[in-house]
């Protein structure tokens, strides 16, 4: 069986040049376990963003049905800098009519709070299958492990409904559900785990990690 392909485009998280955090590694996992193939790509600004997201919807890309957006988001908006962030209504403007049959995966804080009309309408400008990702903020490490889980479903799964299914099973939707995760289908459904989230122990002073703020 083919590999499933996967695009992302990777905001910049960190002010400081030195910090290294990035999913890379996690593609890099799935890729090496003969999970996917993929193609990544840093984008700094909304031109950067708009340049490469022309580019994986040619043709000779049509194989890499997966767009991984990794970025800091806020309700219906995208964040790729500090300083540089671009609305869900102008993305779609951007990719209007060329996303048939694409699932779209926001891993971003809080993209996925913005209204149903509003994810509705980037489904329908768009034409992808599904759009999906998280309602509140979340954990480096937790959201890592779901998304390790979720890009193979997304990539490989043959129904279309695979990421619930899997991401709403009684392993997973205890975290599906803490971390507000959510799927926006084309026919306007939506779904969200139906199961109270755990909520983890308070971390030591210290340790937590954020990722998407």
């Amino acid at each position: 069986m083919a590999r499933g392909g996967i695009f992302c485009i990777e905001g910049q998280w960190h002010r400081d040049l030195n910090e290294r955090g990035s999913v890379l590694p996690t593609l890099e996992l799935l890729e090496r376990l003969g999970r996917i193939r993929f193609i990544h790509k840093d984008a700094a600004t909304r031109d950067e963003l708009f340049y490469f997201l022309d580019r994986w919807l040619l043709r000779q890309y049509a194989d890499h049905r997966v767009g991984f957006f990794a970025m800091h988001g806020e309700p219906s908006r995208l964040c790729l800098t500090d300083w540089d962030s671009v609305e869900l209504s102008d993305v779609a403007e951007r990719m209007a009519g060329r996303c048939e049959g694409r699932r779209l995966y926001f891993g971003s804080c809080s993209v996925l709070r913005a209204s149903d009309a509003v994810l509705r309408d980037f489904l329908h400008v768009t034409g992808a299958a599904l759009i999906c990702g998280f309602t509140r903020e979340v954990d480096w490490v937790e959201s890592a492990a779901f998304e390790t889980v979720l890009l193979d479903v997304l990539a490989n799964g043959q129904r279309h409904n695979a990421a619930e299914l899997r991401m709403g099973s009684a392993h997973w939707a205890p975290l599906a559900s803490y971390l507000g995760f959510r799927v926006i289908y084309a026919n306007g459904r939506a779904w969200r785990p139906a199961v109270r989230p755990r909520v983890p122990a308070q971390s030591a002073p210290g340790r937590a990690v954020g990722r998407y703020r």
